[in-house]
């Protein structure tokens, strides 16, 4: 393989890697919603009836996302098993495009290896709700009222 092929497939896996990174959708940040929601609760006048319900919705937050931070964790046996794939499938694609020929079917195989380790960095490298064996929760199990979150 020439240095010139491998800047193409260096720099089209970089720019894909940059879309990608490019198109996650913006975190949604509860703390800027508390703070705007304390802005908004001094504003209030203190005539109004629904000033102190709002002020403990406003409490019920803070208290939802101090023990939602303690509970929120990386999977890093799937992070790390991501690596593991994008580094055999780069390597091994790699290998068999060099190669040529009847090769190329290795290539394909390979390649896709290397996307799946990709995938499976972006799906588990944010921090998430865990149950005690590490499984991820999913908003509705992690809100149900049975669910030891407490």
């Amino acid at each position: 393989m020439k240095g010139s092929e491998i800047t193409t497939l260096v720099v089209g896996v970089l720019a894909l890697a940059g879309v990608l990174w490019q198109g996650r959708r913006p975190r949604y940040d509860s703390r800027d919603r508390l703070k705007k929601d304390l802005e908004l609760l001094t504003a209030m006048p203190d005539d109004l009836e629904v000033k102190g319900e709002y002020k403990q919705h406003i409490s019920d937050a803070f208290r939802a996302l101090l023990q939602d931070e303690d509970q929120r964790s990386r999977d890093w046996t799937g992070v790390g098993l991501g690596i593991g794939f994008m580094l055999v499938g780069g390597t091994f694609a790699w290998f068999s495009f060099d190669r040529g020929g009847v090769w190329h079917i290795g290539t394909a195989f390979f390649a896709l290896l290397f996307v799946i380790g990709m995938l499976g960095i972006f799906t588990d490298f944010p921090k998430r709700l865990r149950d005690e064996s590490g499984n991820r929760l999913s908003q509705s199990r992690a809100r149900e009222p049975g669910s030891d979150q407490s």
